[in-house]
């Protein structure tokens, strides 16, 4: 049988813990695991041996100590087993466990057959040794090992001055457990099999769910990093202008400070908006890093209340419009059209003459399209290649497979365009 190799580390003997060596035994007589084999052979060979020695008082002290001598030795055999295994390797334990007790096997065999009552006992120990070789070799070499085993008794039957007759008789009668015996086994050698590819392919799912968890958490990581990167750029394009915008004016005040103070009063006026409107930009940045402005909202009601805000707080006349019917949306592709929506707006207040602006939503078969439009004319409106703001919009886009046009129409006014696909 092929045991589990415990590998036990060497016990200090102390009296503090009475406990181990009684685990220790505990393991040996009644192994775990796959240890049914093992148990139910200490059973077979402690019932022969208790048989033997209260039926084989009548032979000769020599066959009869003899016997119990060889049958004893293989009981301690098999109950130190995983000892064996631990100091000579599994393989090594394994071929000298089965070579010494087949030796003794067909030694109490040829020393306690012909005592009455005793016979019951000594030739069951086939069906033991034979499973043990079976499932400890592989059914090839186990069959081999089995038809070794049992010829070997067959020839100490006619040693003990059998007839063939009764030798042929004796192996018929015994040829039926040795087959349920050699099938058990067998099955048993598959189950231990399968156990262990179900074991290999657990460890490659608890593995694999590593993996998934540490890419999890790259992906949070990365998004964590992704959304700061558009915090620097909604920062270096709403505060950053600003602040340009109040240095320059500033510069001209202290200027005009003396020669104008009319001009120069207007002028830091000026600076106070500018400020105001940094600091309105500082306040967003602050609430976005609170919160998503998605949580607990549709794409549709967070820009919907994103144009809302817009128009009441801006001089532009502001609209929101959805066609199509709506379709569910990762969390990736929903924020990265509010944030479209967002950039236009605030591109439409900073730099456009404009006197109103429409968000559109569109879901096609296609994937979803979100636009965003000003009627006015453009003084300083990116081009499309330049603008922190932009630029990050088309890293969200193109990473989701999507594109980006930024640009001036035709008839006028300025369009911002995000078209995302449909996954």
């Amino acid at each position: 049988m092929r045991m589990t190799q415990i590998k036990e580390q060497p016990l200090e003997v102390r009296s503090d813990l009475p406990d181990e060596s009684h685990s220790t035994w505990r393991r040996r007589l009644i192994p775990g695991n796959d240890g049914a084999l093992m148990i139910a052979s200490n059973v077979l060979l402690l019932s022969a041996l208790i048989v033997f020695v209260l039926n084989g008082q009548g032979i000769a002290p020599l066959r009869y100590y003899g016997t119990i001598l060889g049958l004893s030795t293989m009981l301690v055999l098999h109950v130190f087993w995983l000892d064996l295994q631990t100091r000579l390797g599994v393989q090594r334990a394994d071929l000298l466990h089965l070579v010494v007790n087949s030796l003794l096997f067909w030694l109490v065999n040829y020393l306690g057959l012909g005592v009455p009552g005793a016979f019951s006992g000594l030739p069951f120990i086939l069906f033991m040794l034979s499973a043990e070789g079976l499932v400890t070799f592989g059914w090839r070499r186990g069959l081999v090992y089995a038809a070794v085993l049992t010829s070997g008794w067959f020839t100490i039957l006619l040693l003990r001055d059998n007839s063939w007759s009764g030798a042929l008789e004796n192996l018929a009668s015994i040829s039926l457990g040795m087959v349920f015996t050699l099938v058990t086994s067998w099955v048993v050698l598959l189950f231990q099999g399968q156990t262990a590819r179900a074991q290999a392919l657990a460890d490659e799912l608890r593995a694999a769910n590593a993996a998934l968890a540490a890419a999890a958490e790259r992906e949070r990581e990365l998004a964590a990093a992704e959304e700061r990167v558009r915090l620097a750029h909604d920062i270096h394009d709403g505060l950053g202008h600003h602040l340009t915008v109040l240095n320059v004016q500033l510069q001209a005040a202290v200027r005009l400070v003396d020669r104008d103070p009319q001009r120069a009063q207007d002028t830091i006026a000026l600076c106070r908006r500018e400020a105001q409107a940094a600091l309105d930009e500082v306040r967003r940045s602050v609430a976005a890093l609170r919160r998503s402005p998605l949580d607990n909202r549709s794409l549709h009601e967070a820009i919907s209340a994103l144009v809302s805000d817009f128009d009441r707080a801006s001089p532009l006349q502001a609209s929101f419009t959805q066609h199509g019917e709506s379709f569910d949306l990762s969390p990736a592709a929903a924020m990265s059209l509010f944030r479209a929506a967002q950039e236009g707006l605030t591109n439409a207040q900073k730099h456009a003459v404009a006197s109103m602006v429409q968000v559109v939503l569109t879901f096609h078969s296609s994937g979803v399209t979100l636009r965003v439009q000003n009627d006015g004319s453009t003084t300083d409106a990116p081009d499309g290649s330049g603008g922190f703001g932009l630029a990050g919009l088309r890293e969200r886009a193109e990473r989701l497979g999507g594109t980006v046009d930024a640009g001036p129409l035709p008839q006028g006014g300025f369009r911002l365009e995000m078209r995302l696909p449909h996954v």
